[in-house]
């Protein structure tokens, strides 16, 4: 949320925004490693077929 508003807000719609915020951010971090990791698998699979 904007800053200007975060002073409207109480401390549980604070505390839940934060914690939302936390989710988020693991939750991309996991989709970023399941990405690489599929990479990665795609690699030695592509190098295994050619050999």
């Amino acid at each position: 949320m904007a800053k200007k508003n975060e002073k409207h807000l109480n401390a549980k719609q604070v505390a839940y925004e934060k914690q939302q915020e936390k989710k988020g951010t693991n939750v991309v971090m996991w989709i970023i490693g399941s990405l690489i990791l599929l990479g990665l698998v795609y690699i030695g699979w592509s190098v295994w077929m050619m050999a």
